[in-house]
């Protein structure tokens, strides 16, 4: 069960330190090989709804990095709601940012906006 995790890592453009792992989803095909492998797994998925335009995006940026640095057990997804509008869809990311929290598969919680409180917690 363990070994699909690994696929994760493998996935082009993710940003991986002893801190935390966050992959850039440039890909329907990368979003789907990312979603499929945390269905079986235990860890948490933080799925982080960001555009290049989008000033509070942009504001929360720091606060997101330490997150992932503080829980480096939670693998962080970034997309680009521009690039992937129908992902972005399938989560009613309209308002962002939006973070959407994910174990096996199901949505277990969201912060939308820019909130670091929320998020924090």
């Amino acid at each position: 069960m363990g070994s699909n995790v690994s696929s994760v890592h493998d996935v082009p453009s993710s940003v991986e330190n002893k801190n935390g792992l966050v992959v850039e989803i440039e890909s329907r095909r990368q979003w789907r090989s990312v979603f499929d492998s945390m269905k079986v797994s235990n860890k948490l998925l933080v799925i982080d709804f960001t555009a290049a335009w989008c000033g509070p995006c942009k504001a929360m940026e720091p606060r997101v990095k330490e997150i992932v640095s503080r829980y480096p057990e939670a693998v962080f997804a970034r997309v680009d709601v521009d690039k992937l509008m129908d992902v972005a869809g399938t989560y009613r990311a309209n308002t962002l940012p939006a973070f959407v929290f994910m174990k096996r598969g199901e949505e277990i919680d969201r912060v939308v906006g820019a909130k670091p409180d929320e998020l924090q917690n």
